[in-house]
């Protein structure tokens, strides 16, 4: 398989990723670490910009399973686009998240979402989701601060409370409603254009 974006490629090359943590500069893995917090440190004093990519731990199995579509192993480019989060001690942290039309709700994984400050309450009660092959999906939900192409918007997200569960999901719920989002396969990328308001 032979991927245009060098960072995905070596994602499928590398068995030794999955579940790792990745930082992407200028479309290649700089760095690997087993959490967000390590990397955010490496960084810390180099006053560099980069993006986040946690790798799932099943990745091949649950990419064609989400998406259904049998010729994505001709075409297995994981269309991933960079979402810059604000963070509770006003930094910014960039997060390269799966876009799914076919996810009803955007989800971030436990991890990720302890590094934005999110906390459950003693009282909360947990949300369920049905996931591939029935399963159930604990979640809770949360809005933080979010910038895409430059526009600034309060979103809603799924905070995944298993923390087995790697992925990072941009679905439907108030982005593709703010968005006309243009897919282009070929050139592998994704193109976000601010609705305007009427």
């Amino acid at each position: 398989m032979q991927l245009q974006t060098a960072w995905q490629q070596e994602i499928y090359e590398n068995p030794q990723l999955l579940g790792k943590v990745v930082a992407i500069q200028n479309e290649k893995i700089v760095f690997v670490a087993n959490t967000y917090k390590e990397i955010m440190a490496h960084f810390d004093q180099q006053n560099q910009s980069y993006s986040l990519f946690k790798v799932p731990r099943n990745c091949y199995h649950l990419r064609i399973l989400s998406f259904r579509i049998k010729s994505l192993k001709k075409h297995p480019w994981l269309p991933t686009y960079p979402i810059k989060f604000y963070l509770d001690n006003h930094t910014t942290q960039i997060k390269e998240m799966l876009v799914d039309s076919g996810a009803d709700i955007s989800l971030i994984n436990y991890e990720f979402g302890q590094l934005l400050g999110f906390e459950k309450s003693p009282h909360e009660a947990i949300l369920e989701a049905e996931g591939i092959g029935g399963c159930t999906i604990p979640y809770l939900l949360r809005n933080t601060l979010i910038e895409i192409a430059g526009f600034q918007f309060e979103n809603l997200f799924a905070w995944l409370q298993d923390e087995q569960i790697d992925e990072m999901i941009l679905g439907r719920e108030m982005v593709f409603d703010l968005f006309d989002i243009e897919f282009k396969q070929a050139e592998e990328t994704i193109i976000f254009k601010p609705r305007q308001k009427t």
